[in-house]
């Protein structure tokens, strides 16, 4: 590839490049006509010349690039391009007085002014056509390396052929069998795509199984974590049941502990009562005779409305006997009614309160062991883990489950 400048006028003061100077530049020449980048010469700068002349210029070069035109530019030509080349018309005053002196400096003026301004414009001229040059090689790289590359490829294409054809001579055989290897070569290629397609389409298919087995996988661990949570709210419920359990043993043993009690305790109250002195009936007076009667009456009636009577009990008063009751045995009576009275009115209160509590904790176990059969997820609701029977300092507040009194004597 060879190196041209344009001569030095036709560059100056022409400002930028043409759209179609640049498009005679970026037009690639044909391959026969470029030349290896080793054998590109540099361009030799001539004093006598404006532009650079190659070394080796071959035929085909001249061909393409036709002679020019190589003498020097005309005397002018900066004078011609120059935009300050305008002609000044003076007149002449009448008078050759002082407007006639200035008339005549004013064309030295300006001539001065012009050749102070040269410089500058040869310095700007110099400076776009360096830029001009710059711009041309950079292009001049960029399709040298293009073409490198295109031919880097071609020798590959060439070689791949010459590979498939290298267990056959090509020189010995015809037309017709460079033909039949052709198509039979086709032939394995679409078999082999068809194959690669197939392959292909069978990962595909991996991937989607694999897709839907960690989908799977996902639904199996959150059944799992599920289940576990299900396992360790059950045995929260087992564990509570099983304390429960144990609560009521407990209290089964208080209650035999309370009865053997209450029959002690009846055991020295009747020693007692034997032991105690009986004075004479005649020293109690009617009135108090007859209070005691009618205490007796209400105490009845109360303990027949606790034992769910259908009628009172109703005594009528009577004529005062002499000799009905001793005074030491209407003293224990009073004293047995008033605290079996008590007893009952405890015993009432503290079975109805159990019975209450026992049943409101079984239904929600219930509930809750339906809900937990059914896959219901619930919060536990708050049992209580402390279960204790409050016991009064007197041994005649412990009560007993379905217990039945004695009846009284």
């Amino acid at each position: 590839m060879a190196w041209y400048y344009r001569p030095f006028s036709s560059t100056l003061f022409q400002g930028e490049l043409s759209p179609s100077d640049l498009d005679a530049f970026a037009e690639p020449l044909p391959d026969s006509q470029i030349h290896p980048y080793e054998k590109v010469e540099k361009p030799v700068i001539n004093d006598e010349d404006n532009y650079s002349r190659p070394q080796n210029i071959t035929k085909e070069d001249q061909d393409q690039f036709p002679a020019r035109d190589t003498s020097l530019p005309p005397a002018d030509a900066v004078a011609k391009i120059l935009p300050l080349n305008q002609k000044f018309a003076y007149k002449m005053t009448e008078d050759r007085g002082v407007g006639s002196d200035e008339a005549i400096s004013r064309p030295r003026d300006v001539i001065t002014h012009q050749q102070d301004q040269e410089p500058d414009t040869y310095r700007l001229a110099l400076t776009r056509m360096a830029d001009d040059i710059l711009s041309l090689r950079r292009h001049v790289v960029n399709l040298e390396t293009e073409n490198s590359n295109l031919r880097r490829n071609l020798n590959m294409h060439k070689d791949l052929g010459r590979t498939l054809l290298d267990d056959v001579d090509i020189d010995v055989m015809t037309k017709a069998e460079i033909v039949d290897r052709i198509v039979g070569l086709k032939q394995k290629l679409a078999a082999e795509t068809m194959e690669i397609r197939k392959l292909k389409d069978r990962v595909q298919q991996l991937q989607n199984e694999l897709i839907r087995k960690n989908d799977m996988e996902k639904d199996l661990l959150t059944l799992q974590r599920a289940h576990q949570q299900q396992q360790a709210v059950l045995r929260k419920y087992n564990e509570k049941i099983a304390k429960i359990k144990a609560l009521e043993e407990t209290v089964r043993q208080q209650e035999k502990v309370i009865e053997k009690m209450e029959r002690l305790l009846e055991g020295k109250l009747a020693e007692a009562t034997k032991n105690a002195e009986r004075p004479s009936g005649k020293t109690f007076s009617k009135g108090l005779y007859t209070t005691l009667l009618t205490e007796n009456l209400r105490l009845q009636e109360e303990l027949g409305r606790s034992h769910y009577c259908s009628s009172p009990i109703i005594l009528q008063q009577q004529s005062l006997p002499q000799d009905i009751y001793d005074h030491s045995e209407r003293l224990s009576l009073l004293a047995k009614l008033e605290k079996a009275q008590t007893h009952i009115h405890v015993l009432e209160s503290q079975l109805e309160q159990s019975a209450r509590t026992w049943g409101r904790e079984k239904q929600e176990l219930n509930n809750q062991l339906m809900e937990l059969e059914h896959g219901f997820r619930h919060l536990p609701s708050p049992v209580p883990r402390d279960f204790q029977v409050k016991t009064s300092s007197d041994p005649t507040t412990h009560h007993k489950r379905h217990q039945t009194l004695d009846p009284l004597p």
